[in-house]
């Protein structure tokens, strides 16, 4: 995948969903900037409020046409920079690899944070209870699967769902832009041993490997530091490819449902605490120290 930022701060990005989402923002800026209300967009589209919500709110993508007649214009936007607003309809429409799965599979709030991790250009992740998604092992994430499934899952079911995980990893080590990922592990994370002592012990040299790259940082948050900020629980802060973007927060709940957080001040709030977390937790180094021990211990 491809990430850049154009001259007038437009993301460059495959992710249909992330053109959907800087395409809103700014179908929102351009509204606000020409002193215009939703409904006398609706007027000029000849639809209702709603579906201009829909636009504005990254719910549905805006069709080329209307903005090549309608908005554009309405708006008062330059020529010169249509091309730019209409590509990005163009691949906003089109379908993410994330989006062939089934709902089973890929239950809609997961897709939505799929499509938006493909396209992110940062993730920070706090995890108290188990290895993140992107660093996990097949074995450990089929382990995890059958472990936290309330009831027998179907071998082609898991295996689907082993695949999809793995095939997230990609954004990691893709050849242009990988995402730059930075990870707080709690101490119970590598003491939990999931799948047997072997696996775990291939599952924390499989973080060791990867702490080792240059776009991810693991640190681990030992037990003897107390009370800290994410004593409530595990979260996750996503940052994207243009400055306008304040990013999102985002908790998945209990039974697998997620939460999202769009408003600056909660997402300013859960970058506060995953600074502090990152400040309370052992530098780079000395968490790998930690891993191997705890590694060499298993084994």
């Amino acid at each position: 995948m491809t990430v850049e930022v154009s001259a007038h701060g437009a993301v460059q990005a495959s992710s249909p969903t992330v053109w959907r989402r800087w395409l809103a923002a700014e179908l929102q800026r351009l509204r606000a900037e020409a002193g215009l209300e939703q409904k006398q967009v609706a007027k000029a589209l000849r639809c209702t409020v709603t579906k201009v919500s829909y636009f504005e709110n990254a719910q549905r993508p805006v069709v080329p046409r209307d903005l090549d007649e309608v908005l554009l214009p309405l708006y008062g936007v330059p020529e010169a920079r249509w091309p730019e607003y209409l590509d990005a309809a163009r691949r906003a429409r089109e379908k993410g690899w994330w989006e062939t799965y089934d709902d089973v599979v890929m239950p809609e709030w997961f897709s939505r944070f799929v499509g938006l991790e493909q396209g992110a250009s940062e993730l920070c992740v706090y995890e108290p209870q188990h290895v993140p998604g992107l660093l996990q092992t097949p074995e450990y994430v089929e382990n995890m699967i059958r472990s936290s499934a309330l009831v027998d899952m179907p071998d082609d079911a898991v295996a689907r769902r082993v695949g999809l995980r793995v095939r997230r990893q990609a954004v990691l080590t893709r050849e242009e832009a990988p995402l730059r990922l930075t990870v707080v592990l709690d101490e119970a994370v590598l003491r939990r041993v999931v799948g047997g002592p072997r696996a775990m012990a291939a599952q924390i040299d499989h973080l060791i490997a990867a702490s080792r790259r240059p776009n991810i940082v693991l640190q681990v948050l030992p037990f003897d530091r107390g009370a800290h900020a994410g004593m409530a629980g595990g979260f996750s802060v996503m940052s994207f490819p243009w400055e306008t973007d304040a990013g999102l927060g985002f908790i998945e709940s209990a039974w697998s449902v997620g939460v999202y957080f769009e408003q600056p001040h909660e997402i300013e709030m859960q970058r506060r605490a995953f600074r502090k977390l990152c400040d309370l937790a052992l530098p780079p180094e000395d968490s790998r120290r930690v891993m191997e021990r705890a590694a060499a211990e298993l084994a």
